[in-house]
């Protein structure tokens, strides 16, 4: 039996057997309710397993049991991801949020980064989730985006109110990061284009890193996950504007209530994920989900097989190959803007879709703007904070070399499931000469990996001016052995600013 309600078609058929039987239409409902209820207490055998596996997992994740290069992928994506939460809260999506729950005077547990206050662990999270994507410069995953950005905004705001310790932080994100990826992995070719999965899949993880914390049964996470299900949002034609973060910061409180909720006994409909007009079924509607790599939980750690792909560039990660690409001709063959009469920059079709700014008016729009990307690496040979003001994106050298800019779609070229995105960029010279590079990886990749000195760098790049430098080394520091700190609350209060 399936559980979800009835049809209409099927209401009516039921409707007209009660009513050749003489019944009164409250009996009709009474017996719709217990249709739910009973479809609900008989899940098919492979739902049960699908939701029992993710369950199962984060309840026996341990941290003694993590690999040990899992351990430290996961302290580096978390310098990262506080370093890009801090430099965020100084945007302006970071400050009206922050600004509204200020307003709200929440219970003060848990510190909102860079904005000198305190608020409730779930506005925190709501907040510090927003700060970590404002810039765009928060890591990705081998596929499906940011989906792991809001786990580290949950578990830490939940972490600090409930004074946890490094070891427990590790192991929850982690638990968390491993159900994001796996989700990731089973809908990749599922369709669901529209959806940004940082505030879909994210969601879950963020949810269940937050269950991990709070020590939730392996029932109350089914019923944190169905919650989840049902709190999940975010649609791609708002990136370029504030509401891209926005997702983010919902996902991260989405990932503390929906936890908060099943330990006080909310509920939910546990095999909600995968059942028909469950979460697969409406947000990948005509395609079907891979159930092996939720079934393989455990056993293969997609953070020590595939690690985080970091960002060196503060814009949408799928530019980043063609950036790296230009900078790369840039340095080594000498070019200025001046010499340059054209350039192509060819992409697949799903690196081309999101970049929709031919001319960006707001420097929001010119992360989304390959012209513009590329324009300002063959400028500058780097993009940083400062290259996505309005300011910046009116500068008239670049408007005039962004003219010159052509992306477009080379169906030979396709994203792969080992991370590439590949990208090809053809300069045309003034004097007749061309020169081209292809790329498959962009900087930052496993394959094409930031050093340890330069990720430190954009911590510092990113944080030294928000809570100074003392704070910052501290930061650098205490993350750096985090599995030893008994309580976070001195590294979070680092990070409230000066």
């Amino acid at each position: 039996m399936e559980h979800d309600s009835i049809n209409r078609r099927e209401f009516l058929d039921v409707a007209g057997k009660y009513a050749v039987r003489g019944l009164a239409a409250a009996g009709i409902a009474e017996s719709l309710q217990q249709n739910s209820a009973l479809a609900r207490q008989a899940p098919t055998e492979q739902t049960a397993s699908l939701v029992s596996n993710i369950s199962r997992f984060v309840v026996n994740t341990r941290y003694d049991a993590i690999p040990l290069k899992a351990l430290e992928t996961a302290k580096t994506a978390i310098l990262d991801s506080l370093g890009v939460a801090v430099a965020g809260g100084t945007e302006e999506s970071a400050q009206i949020t922050g600004k509204l729950v200020r307003e709200e005077r929440a219970k003060e547990e848990t510190t909102i980064y860079g904005q000198h206050f305190k608020s409730s662990a779930s506005e925190a999270a709501f907040v510090n989730g927003t700060a970590t994507h404002a810039h765009d410069f928060d890591h990705s995953f081998v596929v499906g985006g940011q989906p792991t950005s809001p786990i580290i905004p949950a578990v830490f705001a939940l972490g600090e109110a409930l004074s946890v310790s490094g070891k427990q932080i590790l192991e929850a994100y982690i638990a968390g990061f491993e159900v994001a990826a796996s989700l990731i992995f089973a809908v990749q070719d599922a369709g669901g284009g529209g959806w940004h999965a940082n505030g879909t899949i994210g969601s879950f993880g963020a949810s269940a890193a937050c269950a991990k914390l709070l020590g939730l049964k392996q029932t109350e996470i089914e019923m944190a996950l169905g919650i989840t299900a049902s709190m999940a949002s975010g649609i791609s034609s708002n990136f370029g504007t504030m509401t891209k973060p926005l997702h983010v910061g919902l996902a991260a409180r989405n990932g503390v209530l929906a936890a908060r909720l099943a330990k006080a006994g909310f509920t939910a409909n546990p095999q909600t994920l995968d059942a028909r007009n469950g979460f697969f079924d409406s947000f990948y509607h005509g395609g079907k989900p891979n159930a092996a790599p939720l079934e393989n939980l455990g056993h293969i750690y997609a953070l020590e097989k595939y690690g985080v792909r970091f960002k060196p560039y503060p814009c949408g990660g799928l530019s980043h190959t063609a950036i790296y690409a230009t900078i790369r001709l840039r340095n080594e063959h000498e070019i200025t803007p001046e010499v340059v009469e054209h350039i192509d920059v060819e992409v697949p079709r799903d690196t081309a879709a999101p970049l929709a700014f031919r001319v960006p008016r707001t420097g929001l729009e010119g992360k989304f703007s390959m012209p513009y990307l590329i324009a300002r690496a063959l400028i500058d040979g780097k993009l940083m904070l400062d290259t996505f003001t309005d300011e910046a994106v009116r500068h008239k050298e670049v408007l005039q070399l962004l003219e010159k800019v052509d992306m477009k779609v080379d169906p030979n070229l396709q994203s792969g499931s080992d991370g590439s995105r590949p990208a090809t960029v053809t300069i045309r010279l003034k004097n007749g000469q061309t020169r081209m590079l292809h790329e498959k990886f962009p900087k930052g990749s496993p394959q094409v990996p930031m050093t340890r000195d330069e990720l430190q760098e954009k911590f510092r790049a990113c944080a030294r001016g928000v809570i100074g430098d003392a704070s910052c080394e501290r930061t650098l520091a205490y993350v750096g052995r985090l599995e030893t700190m008994g309580n976070i609350r001195r590294l979070t209060e680092l990070l409230r600013g000066v």
